[in-house]
Formats: structure tokens, C-alpha cells, sequence
């Protein structure tokens, strides 16, 4: 019935608690598994540009650990947590012996639109989110992406939280 599940990464402790629930629940289904990473570019004129900035080994594990232990990350950490998201995502996978494991990145405005497009172009069985992330700002003016995820997705959607 799982055949396929998709879940979607942010960067945050909490994207990445996601991640280790669709894992553990892709193991168990035998499900192949699709990270995807919305990158929101800070205009809309640098997205034929957008670049990914190298995440550091050091600044990988602050993130882990901080996810591991529900922590919240500082500024400077959002900002390498986002860039690093996909390297942070296939080293977990990595380190959990997940298999059936895909990883994409797309780049968009709307995080949610581009979530819910993936999920129909991916056929997903099921979705799998954070409850929040590293969007605090534009959660509070434009509403919650997991929301909007919840109210616009054609198949299942698993919060996390």
C-alpha cells in the first residue's frame, strides 16, 4: 500500500526527526523513500543562479545533536542547516542503512505548492512533514507550510511533531 513515500526536509531538527520517522516507517512497509528539499531563494531573481553552500562536517553534527536532543538552532545554523539540508539528509540515511532512498531538491517560492506538486508528480502513497521549521517568519505572516501541505495534498500527510 506504501509503496512510495515522500517526505520533506527543511533543514530543521524537526525536518529531520521527519525524515527518521519515514525511514522507520518506509523499513517497515518496504517502501522506497523520496526526500525532497524546497530551497526558497531570498528573491526571485536568484533562482536560475541558486547555489547550495558546502556544509561542514563540524556544523552537521551541531545540527544532529541538536536534533537529536530537540534543540533549538541559532541563526547562523538555519542558514547552514537549510543550505546542507539534502548532505545532512543522505548521511542519515547512510548512517541508518536506508536503501530505497532518493533525494531530490527543487527551488521555489511557495515551499508547500512545490511539496504538493512533487507528491503528485512522484505518485506518493503518503507525505510525510514537520510540524514546523526553519520558516518562523513566513509561517506567522503567510500560515504554517505544513498546513497548507495538510489542506492541499491528494494523498495521506504524517505530521511530525
Amino acid at each position: 500500500m506504501l509503496n512510495k513515500i515522500m517526505v520533506a526536509i527543511d533543514g530543521s531538527p524537526l525536518s529531520f526527526q521527519a525524515l527518521d520517522f519515514a525511514m522507520g516507517l518506509g523499513k517497515a512497509c518496504g517502501s522506497r523513500l523520496l526526500v525532497l528539499h524546497v530551497s526558497v531563494p531570498f528573491d526571485a531573481s536568484q533562482l536560475p543562479q541558486y547555489k547550495m553552500e558546502k556544509l561542514e562536517d563540524d556544523v552537521y553534527e551541531r545540527i544532529l545533536n541538536k536534533a537529536t536532543a530537540k534543540a533549538k538552532l541559532t541563526t547562523e545554523e538555519m542558514g547552514h542547516a537549510e543550505a546542507g539540508a539534502i548532505k545532512t539528509a543522505k548521511k542519515k540515511a547512510a548512517a541508518s542503512g536506508y536503501e530505497m532512498i532518493e533525494f531530490k531538491e527543487v527551488v521555489d517560492r511557495e515551499p508547500a505548492k512545490a511539496i504538493v506538486q512533487q507528491s503528485v508528480l512522484q505518485a506518493a502513497d503518503a507525505l510525510i512533514v514537520g510540524s514546523s521549521g526553519l520558516g518562523l517568519l513566513s509561517a506567522a505572516l503567510l500560515g504554517s507550510v505544513s498546513n497548507s501541505v495538510i489542506a492541499n495534498s491528494r494523498c495521506p500527510v504524517i505530521v511530525v511533531r
